[in-house]
């Protein structure tokens, strides 16, 4: 995997995120959607007018931040696409792109979905869909599970898809040049495995999605090959910042163990590249220049430091808060972060 340069040729300047940390907890019902996307448009009118957040690359929203009532698995990546702009929620993301491009041309909005279960005893998709102002143009469901997702222990397991880890549309262009990788939560810690593996966590790869048979198990060796083919693309596609859809945590702090060995070891398994995330929190939210969830310039050593990697945080340029008049119990921290 090659190392991230700061600026990757091409880019203008370095790269800018807006990162929105939700208050409550990942969307249950499709319902939800209404009054979070109602949020979602405030939060890009005020960036839209906000003086010093000008030129941003893209506005970053939590995992679960949205609903569907469709299942994605099955389908291929384009079709997803198609999927994803029938959604409700589609037309609050584009129109967000939309009106950000005045003052950030080219700015994307990447919002986190969870869907419906499918049936026959599976969970629902985790993704991460990126909006410009004409619709989805990337896609990242997630291809990196936690033991939890598939052991089968108190929850149906979440089925794999072979596309879902080296699909070129998990990889997007951001207006400053720069290409940016997105993630579906646990995904971060993914690169950390390509970078130091084989190591216990490939043991949760155990359910295939299969068009003939709908699922299989997981072959002897087929869980390196999927493995090898997701680190060949970013080989080829050579990311130098990582956007992070996390579902969240209960309270401030609780995020230390992603912060240490999911953001900040995704920045240096890239070479140091700029890693924002973005995640609600169900008690309250942080203060705005703690818990960023953010790292950048993480040196390589970070890999193979095991319990005793630091935080490595890289702190917000700026913050702001925003709610509903509406809905006064639903609302956000917005945080800038900028790269090298």
């Amino acid at each position: 995997m090659p190392a991230a340069q700061s600026l990757q040729l091409g880019a203008r300047r370095p790269a800018r995120i807006a990162a929105l940390t939700l208050f409550g907890r990942p969307a249950l019902r499709s319902t939800q959607n209404i009054l979070r996307g109602e949020l979602l448009a405030k939060v890009a009118r005020k960036l839209k007018s906000r003086p010093g957040w000008s030129n941003l690359d893209a506005l970053l929203a939590p995992a679960g931040l949205f609903r569907s009532d469709q299942w994605y698995g099955h389908s291929p990546t384009l079709f997803r696409l198609l999927q994803a702009d029938e959604e409700d929620f589609a037309d609050v993301a584009r129109a967000a792109a939309l009106r950000l491009q005045a003052s950030s041309p080219g700015c994307l909005v990447v919002v986190g979905v969870d869907s419906r279960r499918p049936g026959r005893g599976f969970r629902g998709d985790q993704m991460v869909v990126a909006f410009n102002s004409s619709g989805a143009i990337g896609l990242a469901r997630k291809s990196f599970p936690v033991n939890g997702d598939t052991n089968g222990w108190g929850r149906a397991p979440y089925l794999l898809f072979e596309q879902d880890g080296h699909d070129d549309r998990r990889f997007v262009t951001l207006a400053n040049g720069e290409r940016a990788m997105l993630h579906a939560c646990y995904d971060a810690f993914g690169l950390t495995e390509l970078r130091i593996g084989p190591t216990h966590k490939r043991q949760a790869f155990r359910w295939a999605g299969d068009e003939r048979r709908w699922w299989r198990w997981f072959e002897p060796g087929e869980t390196d090959r999927w493995l090898r083919r997701w680190a060949q693309a970013i080989e080829e596609n050579a990311p130098s910042v990582n956007l992070v859809s996390v579902h969240g945590f209960e309270r401030p702090g609780g995020e230390v163990y992603w912060q240490r060995h999911g953001i900040a070891t995704a920045s240096a398994a890239l070479g140091g590249a700029l890693t924002v995330g973005a995640a609600h929190y169900a008690e309250f939210l942080p203060e705005g220049w703690s818990s960023p969830l953010a790292s950048r310039g993480v040196k390589p050593r970070h890999l193979f430091e095991q319990c005793h990697r630091r935080a490595r945080t890289l702190g917000p340029i700026d913050h702001f808060y925003v709610t509903l008049r509406a809905r006064p119990s639903l609302y956000a921290l917005v945080r800038l972060f900028q790269g090298a």
